[in-house]
């Protein structure tokens, strides 16, 4: 009795195991801006795996970037099966996940820009815009994230993320922002690598930028969840 017992956890384990490598291969395309983002990437030497894609609009509903969003694979499955055994417990039954409710969900945007686990998206530019314009399609949402925003801007480390960050920028750029620890780095695709060293202060709000209560954009905040099931279910009960 105790070999089939074992012999059926073993197979389940193995099944699990095989689900996730199907689901974490190949590339998915963002359908809006036709732009392909890899399933699994390294970011500063750690393997990350994608959750989501997404399109960022802006002048009137014109397609200005595709997105990917990763997460730390190691840390962050570590990480999402504690999640599902406490604060999102209540989306699991029968060790099914309801990933329709969860993606809607504050709980798991809470869980994404509040975990210590690394995080980074790859962000592909299909429209031309200047430094200016992508400043002002983020100040009004930073200003809500940064305590005394007017006077952070103009200091280290928000300076420094806002000076990496944003940039003109033609069709075909690329750009990459990471964070890991209280370091964020930026590597742009015709930039050198940037590491913003002490940035504990703002990583919560960079991520909120995009997850938070009030993102730069509801539908591309979901779109960047939309692959969580690559992170699994539950883990198989021993």
């Amino acid at each position: 009795m105790k070999k089939t017992i074992l012999a059926v956890t073993m197979a389940l384990a193995a099944g699990f195991a095989a689900s996730l490598a199907a689901q974490s291969s190949g590339t998915v395309t963002e359908e809006e801006t036709e732009q392909s983002f890899p399933a699994t990437q390294d970011f500063g030497g750690a393997g990350h795996t994608l959750i989501g894609v997404g399109a960022f609009e802006a002048f009137g509903a014109i397609n200005v970037y595709g997105a990917g969003f990763y997460v730390e694979t190691e840390s962050a499955k570590r990480a999402w099966q504690r999640f599902l055994a406490n604060q999102g417990a209540s989306f699991v039954e029968n060790g099914q996940v309801n990933w329709d409710a969860l993606k809607n969900s504050s709980t798991l945007y809470q869980w994404i820009y509040s975990g210590s686990f690394g995080k980074g998206i790859w962000i592909k530019m299909v429209r031309e815009v200047t430094r200016q314009q992508v400043i002002d399609l983020h100040t009004d949402v930073m200003r809500n994230l940064v305590d005394d925003f007017d006077t952070a801007v103009t200091q280290s480390p928000l300076k420094d993320y806002v000076d990496a960050t944003c940039n003109d920028a033609v069709v075909g750029d690329e750009l990459m922002i990471w964070t890991k620890g209280t370091r964020i780095y930026v590597k742009g695709s015709r930039s050198p690598l940037i590491t913003i060293e002490d940035a504990g202060s703002i990583i919560r709000a960079v991520w909120q930028l995009w997850f938070g209560g009030q993102p730069i954009q509801v539908p591309l905040r979901r779109g960047l969840v939309d692959h969580l099931e690559n992170l699994g279910g539950p883990a198989p009960a021993p």
